[in-house]
Order: structure tokens, then sequence, then C-alpha cells
């Protein structure tokens, strides 16, 4: 959110109103491949505003600061003026504000001094936010107002830019007032009390530009940049993610601070070359009344003001009464009221009139899931919205992690491998998704590679152990096996043995028992005062065995019928365990029968 608070006089406050944007057709859309420029400015001013966008984002992904896969693309809405933009603001004190919802990615602003800055402020959001990684409040807005110092020279030839060095309207608000201690700036996780007091909004925007600008200029700090979003991506609060990265306390991170602001003025920007200018497809079109005001609602909706939004879904309703993306958007902004029956009225129809927005039916499907509906009313949204636009990676993986729960491993793993590319942040767990269901499977080198790859996407100690979990059951088989409890009982365990070995598993074997196996002649079985004993006729000798209980022997090739007594023609191999004391026999535990001649022959 940019913030231009030295503002004297704003409504803190706005008045609701549900008319449509004013002079709603003067609008009009120019667009490529990775904006959709709505504005009421003519041809003169949008066309150039859109090609520095274009810019501005090379500018941005120049620094490698955040991924390029997954980045998505970007409505931005620019009001003629700061009267128009007045009823559609979405915070207090903002110039300009970045929303989402789903895969919808908005910037709103309007047409002033300032326009590019702010432009470039709520893009950086834009991208931050398309990374997927949470981060703390100060680092997001420390970013968003360093790159909002970019600067873009353009010629036929080509481009070039700038960006960093020094930002004068923040360091005069840092020589002027009192800082925000920075374990205090580190630890806010709200903007709440920042919008409430209007001057500490003001420093809190100049420190975290100050900090941010210091961390990626300096060159005590910035080789170690790569570092700290590592930590900070791994789950580490920013004191601990500083610490952690610069061997320094919050209180010396603030000291440097202080020197890093004397030597800003002036500071020179760093050069960028951009190289010729793309030559991208764009197009420009008029923009209908109701579709703006239905942009404007979709807009106010992902901000979370949801009666006005739902006012002018409502009015729009009455207007178009068989739209579907009306009546789908008027069912989740019911269920996020909680009102589930209104929510499945509206999507029902929607649907019954040939709902053909992806975004709006995956939207759904988030909200519905939240609400408890039936898995089938999830899975019914989520396959119209890949129906509708098949690339849609995020109505994928949901309906992959769907199926994978409801135990459709096939399924889950079509919808993940037809994926059209998986988001840095989002690698660990498809991957950890994928070993997961191929396990189930029984696909075990499938599994075993995908295990793999979730480990050298993980981040903390809990994501290796998991990883190397799924690696270790897909090398291995369930199995049980007999234990002696607390009480000396005996009582069954489940555990996991090695692949190769899982046929050879004798479950009888008990932990503890040094096993033994013996190959001969079966001489007799002698049945007596209720014990069972084996003579076996070995190369050592004569073994005696005894059997505890019949039940827990596992016996392989065994004859239909066994007596006791004398034994001809009868070779086995016996698994047993060694007596634990002299006088004691070996407990069996296993017999292998060898195949009679007839059998042989």
């Amino acid at each position: 959110m940019y913030a231009k608070l030295a503002r004297l006089a704003i409504l803190a406050a706005i008045t609701p109103c549900w008319c449509a944007p004013p002079s709603a057709s003067s609008w009009t859309l120019a667009r490529d491949e990775h904006f959709e420029l709505y504005s009421q400015l003519d041809q003169r001013h949008a066309r150039p505003l859109l090609d520095w966008l274009e810019q501005a984002r090379a500018v941005f992904l120049n620094q490698s600061i955040v991924p390029t896969a997954g980045i998505p693309r970007v409505r931005v809405i620019v009001f003629a003026s700061e009267k128009d933009y007045e009823l559609y603001r979405i915070r207090p004190f903002s110039d300009g504000s970045y929303v989402e919802q789903g895969d919808r990615h908005y910037i709103s602003m309007f047409n002033g001094d300032t326009e590019r800055r702010v432009a470039a402020h709520e893009l950086a959001h834009a991208l931050f936010s398309s990374a997927g990684v949470k981060t703390p409040l100060w680092f997001n807005e420390g970013l968003a107002e360093y790159f909002s110092t970019v600067r873009v020279f353009g010629t036929n030839a080509g481009a070039n830019a700038e960006i960093g060095g020094d930002f004068s309207e923040r360091r005069q608000t840092l020589l002027r007032r009192p800082w925000i201690p920075v374990p205090e700036l580190i630890a806010l996780s709200s903007e709440d009390s920042l919008r409430a007091d209007r001057e500490r909004g003001e420093v809190f925007y100049a420190e975290s530009w100050l900090l941010a600008d210091m961390l990626i200029s300096s060159p005590g700090h910035g080789a170690k940049f790569e570092a700290l979003l590592d930590a900070l991506r791994s789950g580490k609060s920013g004191e601990e993610a500083l610490g952690s990265v610069y061997g320094e306390s919050s209180e010396e991170i603030e000291r440097d601070l202080h020197t890093w602001l004397r030597g800003r003025q002036g500071a020179r920007p760093i050069q960028i070359d951009l190289g010729a200018p793309s030559a991208g497809a764009s197009e420009t079109s008029g923009v209908p009344d109701s579709e703006m005001r239905f942009l404007v609602a979709d807009m106010l909706a992902a901000s979370g003001q949801v009666d006005r939004a739902g006012a002018m879904f409502s009015d729009l309703a009455r207007e178009q009464p068989r739209d579907a993306r009306i009546l789908a958007a008027l069912g989740s902004l019911a269920l996020q009221k909680g009102n589930a029956e209104a929510a499945r009225d509206a999507w029902k129809r929607a649907v019954a009139e040939g709902l053909a927005d992806a975004d709006i039916a995956y939207r759904y499907a988030l909200l519905a899931d939240e609400a408890g509906y039936p898995k089938e009313d999830i899975r019914a949204a989520l396959e119209r919205a890949v129906l509708l636009k098949p690339d849609f990676d995020d109505a994928r993986y949901q309906l992959a992690l769907l199926e994978k729960n409801a135990g459709n491993y096939d399924a889950a793993i079509v919808q993940l491998r037809a994926m059209h590319s998986v988001a840095p942040a989002r690698a660990y767990s498809y991957w950890t998704v994928i070993a997961d269901a191929y396990n189930e499977l029984g696909k075990r080198a499938d599994a075993l590679d995908a295990a793999h790859r979730a480990a050298q996407h993980a981040h903390t100690a809990a994501e290796r152990a998991l990883a190397e979990n799924l690696a270790y059951v897909s090398q291995t088989d369930f199995a049980v096996q007999f234990a002696r409890g607390a009480d000396g009982r005996a009582e069954m365990i489940t555990t996991r043995v090695p692949h190769q070995s899982a046929e050879d598993w004798n479950p009888f074997v008990e932990a503890g028992d040094d096993v033994r196996k013996a190959r001969g002649a079966l001489r007799e079985i002698e049945c007596t005062d209720g014990r069972t004993r084996l003579y076996l006729e070995s190369g050592s000798g004569t073994i005696t065995l005894a059997i505890a209980d019949p039940s827990r022997v596992r016996m392989r090739n065994a004859p239909d019928e066994l007596t006791c007594g004398p034994q001809t023609n009868v070779t086995v191999e016996v698994q047993y365990a060694a007596p634990k004391a002299v006088s004691a026999d070996g407990l069996v535990r296993g017999i292998d029968f060898s195949p009679s001649p007839a059998l042989e022959k």
C-alpha cells in the first residue's frame, strides 16, 4: 500500500456510494501479456503508462528478488483524479492499493504527480505476493518503497533504468521526526496502528525504506541479502533472521541505519540496462459500464469490503439477473458472511446459467472448502475452473489435494502432472504430495524420486524430516510383528521392513531375538505334557527346539497334516530364537518344508 500521509485532511471514513465509477463511458482498456490497464485516461496517457509498467516489471525481475515463475497478470485501475478515486479508496490515507482474490490481482490508483511511484510500489506488492512467501510487514513495505524509486528512461533504440539511491522525501521524514525503535519496527504485524496515527505511519514507511535500502545496497549487508530472504522464507521472525544472517542485534542494526542515513543524501542509484524495448502484442478497447462496475465491485470484495461489494453486485444482478458471473460473486460474498444456503443457491444458479469464469469458480471452491461444503460441490467447482482454463495451476493443485485426501491417488497425480509450472514457494508441498500419492499406488521408484525432489526444496528441519520419511516409506513395506508388552504378554505391533526383505519377513520374530537358521532332516515331533519339541538332524548334530505356541510359527510348504512322533523323509529349514540359558531349548519362529520328491518331479 503506497501512502502519502502528509495530506492534512482526508476522509478517514468513506460515505458508501453504490453508483457506477464516474464517467463510466470514458473507461478504456489497454492490455498486453502481463497487464490489463483500465483507465479514465486518454490513449496519449494510458499507452505510455502500460509501456512503463512493462519496463518497471523488467527492472524488478532484473534484481532477482522475486522468481519469474508464477508471476500473475495484474489488473491496474487508474481513476482520472483523486476525487474520482476517493469513492473507491480502499484504505484511508492511501494513494494506491494492491489486493488479490484467487488469481485476480488488482492495483487501484489515480492519475497524479506520484502516479508512477504509486504504481511501482503496488506492482512490487503484486510480484512479492506471487512468490507465495509470508514475510514481515516492514520487509514487504520496505521493499515496495525501495522499488518505488525506479525510474525508466526509454528511447526507440533501447531503455535503461535506475533504482535506489537518495529518496529525499523519506530521508527528510527521518531527519525531522523521532524514529520507531527498530525492535518495535520489525515486530509490527498489522497496519492498524499506522492508519490511526498519520505521523507514525510516515515514519514507518520511511524507516522501512531505509532498512530495505541498506540491506540491499550497503557493502556490509547487500552480499547477504539472499541469505536473509532464505531465513525469512524458513519462517524465522524478522529479529531472528537479521540476527542469524548478519550476527547483529536489532540495536546494532539501528546504529547501522543512522550511519547509512547520513550517507544517502545525493547517493547515486543503481543503473540497469533494459536493452531493446519489448515488441509484445497489445490491444486497446472500450469498457462497458457494467464491466467496470463488476471489476470495481470485485476489487472491493477482494479488499474485504463485503457490504460495499455486495451492494454493487446486487444492483448489477437486478439489471442482469441471468449473468452467471454476478450470481457466482454474490454466492461467494454470501459464503463469506456465513450464509451457506444463499451461497449455494447463487452458485447453482450461476452454473445453470453457464458460468464461464474460471477465476470465480476457483474462488467459490476455496470459500466452499472453508465453510465445510460437501466435497462433491468443491470438486465440481474446481473441475469447472480447470475445464474453462486448462492452465489454471492453482485450481489443479487444489483439485489434486482434494483427490489425494479422498484416496483417488491416480486422479491426484494426473492433476499435479498437468500443472503448467510450479512456483518455488509451492515446490516442497507439490513434491511431497506426489511422493505420498505414488507411495500409496506402490510406484516406489517414482515416489523415491519425488521425495528426493521435496528434500531439495525443504526449508526447515521438519520439512526435511518429512521428505526423508517419504523416501523411507518408498523403500520399505508395512508389516506386523509380535512384541512383548510391559506385562510380558505378546502383542501385535506394526513396523516397516526393507522392500527386498518383505517376502522373507516373519512377524513372529520378536524384538531381542537372536535369530538363527538350521537346515536338516526332521527326525521327530515330540508332543508331551502340553509341550511340543522338534528334533532336527543337521550337519552339526541333533538340535532340540521348542514350539511355545503353534499358532505363532510361520510355516511354508507345510504338508496338509503333521502328526506327532517320528518323521521320515522330511527336510526342513528352521528359523529359531537361540536359547538365553544353557539348559533351555531354542524357540521355533518359522519352518520351511522342502517340496516333496513327487512335487519336484
